[in-house]
């Protein structure tokens, strides 16, 4: 038995939840509905098995958003998709018996605004087993979370890669690789060129040149100590990231210089930048957090972001390396 709904979609959502005995597993893109997550919390303390599966963004990962944790401590099992490679279905199976599966995110938006469908689909064992074992297949993509993390605000973009102009990109790199044609890989770095992820699934799938950093780049720390950010042998394209404390009380502003080198005292590498934020909170030492973001190019251009977590003050620079990028042959 198969049956369309195109209105009302939460509603036929919840009463299938509502019957189920054993188990429940949900892979959703977004997920920000209450009700529908109040269900499967409940459902959890029923003692029925809730798996759920979400993309580790903003719009799912926030402080203000569905509480997650509590979705594990109460003894769901919950897993981020891979930023890289998303997972982006939305389907959902009960009791090994019932499938949802449609367009239809579980989301306000979706329930209130879009034109959605979801298919209810009874009887059909072939199809509901497929879905089953795409589920574990998908599981074993990612990992298991046991605490949740949120991101920031000011995170916010890192990892959005819906956007249009980068999922035009992305399209293009696709393109180029069902085509065999790797001069159209240009075009689409050229349409995001700070989309670090368009690069990298082009390395990924050998449509470009192969370079490696010579040496690791990272920044001067309290007492000439050295925190690598970018490894030596990284492949470029590449994205890193790095969290920092203040160390000392009420401090405001935060300055260090920019090296690369292997050397773990910051003066014995060479120096080639410096960072500066200022309008930082006043807190105790090690209370406020900022974030390296280091981002290398094919090209060889090295995007630096220092920014603050907890307000969002930022410096951003941009230095050519292509002097550290080392070719490898295949």
């Amino acid at each position: 038995m198969v049956k369309a709904h195109f209105d009302n979609i939460r509603q036929y959502i919840l009463e299938e939840l509502d019957k189920a005995n054993e188990k429940i597993v949900v892979a959703v893109y977004w997920f920000t509905n209450h009700t529908l997550f109040q269900k499967l919390i409940a459902k959890v303390v029923e003692g029925i098995r809730v798996e759920l599966i979400v993309h580790n963004d903003y719009i799912n990962n926030r402080a203000t958003g569905l509480n997650f944790q509590k979705f594990i401590d109460s003894g769901g099992e919950f897993y981020f998709s891979d930023t890289f490679n998303p997972m982006h279905n939305k389907f959902c199976v009960i009791d090994d018996k019932v499938l949802i599966n449609g367009s239809y995110n579980w989301t306000y938006y979706a329930e209130d605004r879009n034109r959605e469908n979801i298919l209810l689909i009874k009887e059909e064992q072939e199809t509901i087993n497929a879905f089953i074992t795409e589920f574990e297949r998908l599981k074993s993509l990612t990992e298991k979370v046991e605490e949740i993390q949120p991101l920031t605000k000011f995170e916010i973009d890192e990892f959005n890669l819906l956007r249009t102009r980068d999922y035009l990109a992305n399209d293009i790199v696709f393109q180029a690789k069902a085509t065999g044609d790797k001069s159209l890989v240009n075009s689409a770095f050229e349409l995001a060129p700070e989309n670090i992820a368009v690069q990298k699934t082009a390395f990924d799938l050998k449509l470009t040149d192969k370079f490696r950093l010579k040496h690791s780049i990272g920044s001067s720390l309290k007492d000439d100590g050295y925190k690598i950010i970018v490894p030596k042998g990284s492949f470029i394209p590449v994205s890193e990231a790095a969290i920092v404390v203040t160390v000392s009380d009420n401090q405001t502003t935060s300055e260090a210089t920019i090296h690369y080198g292997e050397n773990p005292i910051a003066s014995q590498n060479k120096q080639f930048a410096k960072m500066k934020i200022s309008g930082l909170p006043r807190k105790g030492a090690g209370l406020a957090k900022m974030k390296y973001h280091f981002t290398i190019d094919i090209y060889g251009n090295l995007r630096m972001e220092k920014y603050s977590l907890d307000n969002g003050v930022r410096q951003n620079m941009i230095k050519k390396i292509t002097g550290l990028l080392e070719k490898v042959e295949e």
